[in-house]
């Protein structure tokens, strides 16, 4: 402790006690117990704030990296399908190839996925313009479709021609009256 041996912290104890007395060294050990708590508390939360702010900068960090490499890979994609079809236009490219070539390749695959897992900083980016981007494409799945003759296909039928003919108002006659007493029981 401090390259204090115990000889002198027992000599430094014992001037202590004569000089200060044997009440007044009960106090002041307290008084310094309670400030030695303290600031050991106080040390221990600036610790665990400087720890969650080296943390929550790491994420922002490895977000962005996810961020500028989801955003390569779409532009390589892009250069790559572009390729692919000044290929085809100019009749360089084999029926085969242009057969096999996906249109989905896993580096836009691997962007969306980037952009799932880093929504943040997909977030805190400025959207660009559509020009730059070019088509997009709605990767979003369509819901299933009810078999035909069940209740829910016929009850989905019936709320898309109440929407389509403007009848989208509840019925009156489920309307339940006001009470004439306020709305207390």
């Amino acid at each position: 402790m401090f390259g204090i041996g115990s000889t002198e912290l027992l000599v430094i104890l014992v001037v202590a006690l004569i000089v200060l007395g044997p009440k007044s060294l009960a106090s002041i050990s307290r008084t310094l117990g309670k400030a030695m708590g303290e600031f050991r508390r106080v040390s221990t939360d600036f610790q665990r704030t400087l720890n969650a702010e080296v943390a929550q900068e790491e994420d922002e960090e490895r977000r962005k990296k996810a961020a500028e490499k989801a955003a390569k890979t779409a532009a390589e994609a892009e250069a790559a399908k572009a390729a692919r079809q000044e290929r085809a236009a100019s009749g360089e490219g084999t029926p085969t190839e242009e057969a096999t070539a996906p249109e989905t390749s896993g580096t836009e695959a691997a962007t969306a996925q980037a952009e799932t897992e880093a929504p943040s900083a997909a977030t805190a980016a400025p959207a660009p313009d559509a020009s730059e981007t070019g088509p997009t494409i709605d990767v979003t799945p369509a819901p299933p479709e009810p078999p035909a003759g069940s209740p829910l296909a016929e009850a989905l039928a019936r709320t898309k021609a109440e929407a389509e003919s403007g009848a989208a108002a509840p019925k009156a006659d489920n309307a339940v009256p006001a009470p004439d007493n306020g709305g207390k029981a």
